[in-house]
């Protein structure tokens, strides 16, 4: 349907994860903001919806980044985004940020662990694989030492969770959000 547009929102790292989606138009954001997110947010959201020739009320799905991630991280996307979502109405859907973030390298039958660092030499990783297309947890988000790293598969340290993955996502995600505080 034309005019409807899928807003997709991560905070859990430095990383501001933004983007809007219609079907294979739209356009994702990934700004370093290290812990500036709340000021970078609505100026990017802006300046997005400009560029698609969208307007705000034509947005009807969020999908938000759950985690890992620190406690603030995580409260500013799911606050803006439950916020907008109510006043305009829209249905919001939660999807893993190591999902997202690792969604553009993930191949068949290859495991992969995005790992974000977190504080005290500590990691947050899971591990994923594909199978017949869709996303398949191997191990759950949890928090690792360097010596708990696996040793099979592949790693990905620090990536930005991907926008338009977070969007390619929506139709394994559950509706409603769950934050997920290590």
């Amino acid at each position: 349907m034309k005019g409807v547009w899928t807003l997709t929102l991560d905070t859990a790292t430095p990383y501001l994860s933004l983007g809007l989606f219609r079907g294979e138009e739209g356009l994702g954001r990934v700004v370093r903001v290290e812990r500036r997110h709340e000021e970078a947010l609505f100026g990017l959201l802006e300046e997005l919806l400009a560029q698609v020739g969208a307007r705000r009320e034509e947005i009807q799905t969020l999908v938000l980044g759950e985690g890992p991630g620190s406690y603030t991280g995580l409260r500013i996307a799911l606050a803006a985004g439950l916020g907008l979502a109510q006043a305009l109405g829209a249905r919001v859907f939660g999807a893993s940020s190591l999902l997202a973030a690792s969604w553009p390298f993930l191949r068949e039958g290859e495991p992969l662990t995005p790992l974000f660092t977190a504080r005290n030499g500590l990691f947050y990783g899971a591990t994923y694989t594909l199978e017949a297309g869709r996303p398949k947890e191997v191990a759950p988000p949890r928090k690792l030492k360097a010596r708990e790293l696996p040793r099979e598969g592949r790693l990905l340290l620090d990536p930005p969770p991907d926008p338009r993955g977070l969007y390619e996502l929506l139709p394994f995600a559950r509706e409603g959000v769950e934050p997920l505080y290590l």
